[in-house]
Order: structure tokens, then sequence, then C-alpha cells
């Protein structure tokens, strides 16, 4: 008995740690998304996509508000899923100056959860 293709995404590592990809790339004029998987416990918190070159100077792109409705920002939108703990990043019509660093951020007492993505875009 196999697994259901429509469901190999459950196999990722859902609510253990923060986990992004690396890297993300996208054609100008296209869309793209990605996921940020988070521990549990951190269901009703704030969550966030920043850009910059390091986590301490980056600019806030899109925010949850710690709720699971779609939140957008001109073309990013963000989603957060408390059920399999993972924020949907979406940039929608990429630009060549859309490229560079993001995080995806957990706000937090202390120090924010925060894992880096390169997000590349290949001229159209």
């Amino acid at each position: 008995m196999g697994i259901s293709p429509g469901w190999g995404w459950l196999l990722l590592p859902v609510c253990q740690a923060l986990v992004v990809p690396r890297e993300v790339s996208g054609r100008a004029g296209e869309t793209v998304s990605l996921h940020c998987w988070y521990p549990r416990g951190y269901e009703d918190y704030n969550k966030y996509w920043c850009q910059g070159a390091s986590w301490d100077s980056c600019r806030k792109v899109v925010e949850t508000a710690g709720k699971e409705v779609p939140r957008q920002r001109g073309r990013v939108s963000i989603q957060d899923n408390h059920v399999f703990c993972v924020v949907r990043l979406t940039m929608e019509n990429l630009s060549e100056a859309d490229a560079g660093s993001y995080w995806c951020g957990v706000e937090r007492m202390g120090r924010d959860l925060m894992e880096p993505v390169t997000v590349k875009v290949v001229p159209g």
C-alpha cells in the first residue's frame, strides 16, 4: 500500500522546527510561493516575512497578526495554517527588484524565531 501523491507533502517536517527552503526562484512577471513550517505551540503567534540582509535589520513585508485569515500587502500575501503549523508566502508579478534575502519570522518574547530564504528572479 503506497502513499497517495496528493498527500506526500505531509511527510515534510511539520510542527517541529522553523523550516524554510534556502532558496526559491521564479521568472519576472510570474508568481512564486513558498512555505515556512514552525514548531507546535506557536499557532497563535504573529508570523511575518521580512526583507533584508540580516535578521536584526530586516523590514517586515507582510504579517499574519496571529490569525489564519489571509493577509495581503501589495503583491505579497501570507496565510497561516494552524493545523499543519505552516505559513505560506506568495509574491505575485515578480520583478528583479524582489530578488534578495528574506526571513520567515515568528514573533515572540526575546529574539524572534527566524530563518533566511534567498529569492532569485530570472529575467522574463
